[in-house]
């Protein structure tokens, strides 16, 4: 397949502000695409050359990426500079210069999908001496052999910057309307998607074995699975009703969420909450696990604490210093840890998916030695809300966030939101104080002291039922000299010209500067409130919010739901 067949469907959806526009010409292109396409496709669709979790990195700079537009133009690098700094787009700038190249300097052929794949797979794995002009080469000649337009997507590709807001939500819809013609598919798709977080698996299995061949995706080891999340309740004796009888309560540590996988070959590889491969950044785990666990092969999730000399838990902000790609060995010795194991999805060949809790639990204390660095959560089992109460004062004096109360019988649903854990943190008890992951989509040019950066945020709330950002609060207080001088850089690589087609917002909140929703904060709010300018849920927004912190092991789609803060002023 041509990639210029990609490219006008590029085109098309970067002109559409309709979420059900986007699903239709996708399902509507999607099901034209040969088989062997459809996963490169999906890929190039997502601004990426494999999955996420995979972290396939070009290592492109943006003077690099500009340099090799000029040369692939033919023109002087101070007239796409001028260019760039009219658009502001590395894309736009390569399009408007090559429209003008001249016929000497196309190479004869056409540029393919295949050949873009291959090479930009090539690039990224180009190191060492000489890595940086064979990366600028080969993109020259990606450049050259695009029409203007294609290579204004292939010169946001090499920047990862398409932006052209399809989440992984909207394009399982577009597939689940190609190739089964019935949207309510998407919830198989999503399941096996939640298991297997590879959008090229998903669509090639799709479309060469169809349903059947997705209901048979299940585990494999090195290939993270979408971690479970927790519902939140707004008082204590609610979780009597959600999980009736015995429960186990166990400990919310302000750590590091890790899944854990180790393989017959030995290897043990460690995902981040975000499915980052964070392996290399904790060789001490590493070897602990390798030690302390007793499987051939296993798939288990823990939090990663630091602790100090004597073991007792240091604060997040410590841990944070321990991700890294330099000097790791010295920050093992500086910023001890350990890692509290709180679950088994699998263990030598079979999964646990499906298994009561109880019953994961019990083979995880069988097969683990404790340690000082690895041990297992901090837990009781109990039906009595007044020694679940008494255990959640307990971590609260041990400084832990607070408590997760799980059903002994509910089994492990892998990127969902169930009733099965439900989390109550010390936030939750505080008067007229919550605090919200919630995700940055705008900003407002600073004024006075905040002259030349942000003055403030517009930060939305997830809606997981329509896949949309909906907006609950301008955030401007807590933000220090500092973060304001960190968030121009932080969010440069989100910014974009119009709405994200993932946006509810209304005109009077509308910001000065768009961003694809990316970036997590976590907000201390007062109270929440009615608003006509607002899109949260029925119109809610959050009263004197305060920033605290970037949640960097969030995604965007893990960020507080619309439903949860729905359900929250409901019990106000």
């Amino acid at each position: 397949m041509e990639f210029q067949k990609l490219v006008e469907i590029l085109n098309e959806l970067e002109k559409t502000s309709s979420g059900n526009a986007m699903r239709e010409i996708l399902a509507e292109f999607l099901v034209k695409v040969p088989v062997d396409d459809i996963a490169v496709v999906c890929y190039l669709i997502l601004g990426q050359i494999s999955s996420e979790y995979e972290a396939v990195v070009l290592g492109i700079a943006d003077k690099s990426v500009l340099k090799s537009v000029a040369i692939a133009a033919g023109v002087e690098l101070g007239k796409a500079q001028k260019i760039m700094q009219e658009t502001g787009d590395v894309g736009l700038t390569a399009e408007r210069v090559l429209q003008k190249k001249t016929q000497t300097l196309i190479p004869v052929g056409k540029l393919t999908l295949h050949e873009l794949f291959d090479k930009l797979h090539k690039i990224a794995a180009l190191t060492g001496t000489g890595s940086q002009e064979a990366k600028s080469n080969m993109l020259i000649s990606l450049l050259q052999k695009a029409s203007p337009s294609g290579a204004k997507y292939v010169a946001r590709m090499a920047l990862g910057t398409l932006r052209l807001g399809a989440g992984d939500m909207t394009l399982l819809d577009a597939l689940s309307m190609a190739y089964t013609n019935d949207k309510k598919n998407k919830a198989l798709l999503e399941h096996a998607y939640n298991i297997c977080p590879d959008m090229g698996i998903i669509a090639e299995t799709l479309a060469k074995k169809g349903l059947k061949g997705i209901e048979k995706i299940d585990i494999h080891v090195g290939r993270p699975i979408k971690m479970m999340l927790c519902q939140r309740v707004d008082e204590l004796e609610e979780i009597e009703d959600k999980i009736p009888g015995k429960k186990a309560v166990e400990a919310k540590y302000d750590g590091e969420r890790v899944q854990a996988h180790k393989d017959l070959k030995g290897k043990i590889t460690l995902f981040s909450r975000r499915l980052e491969n964070i392996t290399l950044q904790f060789p001490d785990l590493v070897q602990e696990l390798d030690t302390q666990v007793s499987a051939k092969e296993f798939i288990m999730e823990g939090e990663i604490i630091a602790i100090d000399k004597e073991g007792q838990h240091l604060p997040f902000q410590t841990l944070m210093q321990r991700r890294r790609k330099y000097d790791v060995k010295q920050y093992v010795k500086d910023i001890p840890i350990q890692v509290k194991l709180f679950d088994l999805l699998f263990w030598n060949g079979k999964s646990f998916l499906l298994l009561p809790y109880e019953q994961r639990m019990e083979r995880l204390a069988k097969i683990v030695r404790k340690s000082k660095h690895v041990t297992l959560a901090d837990k009781i089992v109990t039906e009595d809300v007044e020694e679940l109460n008494e255990f959640f004062q307990q971590m609260l004096t041990e400084k832990y966030e607070g408590i997760i109360v799980k059903s002994l019988t509910g089994e492990y649903q892998a990127g969902t939101r169930g009733w099965n854990w439900i989390k109550w943190k010390k936030d939750y008890v505080q008067d007229l104080a919550d605090t919200f992951d919630l995700v940055i989509v705008g900003a407002y040019h600073g004024q006075g002291r905040r002259s030349g950066t942000y003055g403030a945020l517009l930060c939305a709330a997830y809606n997981e039922k329509e896949d949309v950002f909906e907006t609950v609060c301008k955030l401007g207080t807590g933000l220090t000299d500092e973060v304001l001088a960190e968030l121009p850089k932080k969010l440069s690589k989100y910014k974009v010209n119009q709405r994200p087609v993932r946006l509810k917002v209304k005109k009077e909140m509308e910001p000065e500067v768009w961003f694809e929703p990316k970036i997590v904060v976590e907000v201390l709010g007062a109270e929440l409130t009615k608003s006509p300018f607002h899109t949260c849920g029925s119109g809610l927004a959050l009263r004197f919010p305060r920033f605290l912190q970037f949640r960097e092991n969030k995604k965007a789609e893990q960020a507080t739901t619309s439903k949860e803060i729905e359900k929250m002023y409901g019990m106000k």
